[in-house]
């Protein structure tokens, strides 16, 4: 447990599975108060229960869509009622397309699902935390980012790339936005990870050296505990190949 971080408060969205589960973890060591956020509420309760029993933390599971805003605000206020202020946003959950195809051939609803959770969602969470986090002058916002190498090695996975290079950018135009407040945005790139999205793409079969989840969320831990902040506004990278 990291003492200055005993008792903060942490959003962690896709946090049921993959790195948002392992970032949901390392936070939970390090002593901070969470609210698990994924779409499937299963994995977010036994994640809750779990991380609650073993760190003698309290964690709050929700089964919400980042991109239904009414959801989302909903969700923020009762985190903050029970919690306490959110010191620290993680947003981790992402999409992608479930077949590498051309633009033209794709699903047009699977292609506006991936942008939206991989763009929307991040862009409504944020703005959900965003407001008192410069009313108080300190907070931490952190979205998983990509270089999207699946798509450049296929050619396709276009929502997908467009979104998370999208979502980046979104990053550096509110870290200038909120310059001089104390509130810090990062991007952290968590390198190839082995997860049920990537284990179902052909393009990463042959792969066998995965990088370590536990690596971004000792990042992630490092930034919301202020290592950072002179950062804010890049992309800090995690893993030896950061995609």
């Amino acid at each position: 447990m990291i003492p200055h971080l005993h008792g903060r408060v942490a959003v962690v969205t896709g946090a049921g599975r993959g790195i948002g589960r392992a970032i949901a973890t390392e936070l939970a060591a390090a002593g901070m108060s969470l609210l698990l956020a994924a779409r499937t509420g299963a994995d977010v309760r036994e994640l809750a229960e779990e991380l609650a029993e073993r760190y003698r933390t309290p964690c709050l599971p929700a089964a919400i869509d980042v991109t239904d805003r009414g959801a989302v605000d909903r969700v923020i206020m009762h985190t903050e009622q029970q919690l306490g202020a959110i010191d620290l946003l993680v947003n981790s959950a992402g999409a992608i397309e479930s077949a590498a195809r051309p633009f033209w051939l794709a699903d047009p609803d699977e292609l506006l699902d991936v942008v939206a959770t991989n763009l929307l969602g991040p862009l409504i969470m944020t703005r959900a935390v965003l407001p008192a986090m410069v009313a108080r002058g300190r907070g931490h916002v952190v979205t998983l980012a990509s270089r999207a190498l699946a798509a450049q090695r296929t050619g396709h996975y276009t929502a997908y790339a467009v979104s998370k290079s999208a979502a980046s950018r979104l990053t550096e135009r509110l870290a200038v936005e909120v310059a001089g407040t104390g509130v810090v945005l990062l991007d952290v790139l968590p390198g190839l990870v082995r997860t049920s999205m990537t284990e179902s793409m052909p393009v990463w079969a042959e792969v066998t050296d995965w990088d370590d989840p536990a690596a971004a969320a000792a990042l992630i831990v490092e930034i919301a505990g202020g290592r950072h902040d002179a950062r804010t506004g890049t992309t800090l990278a995690a893993g030896r190949r950061a995609d």
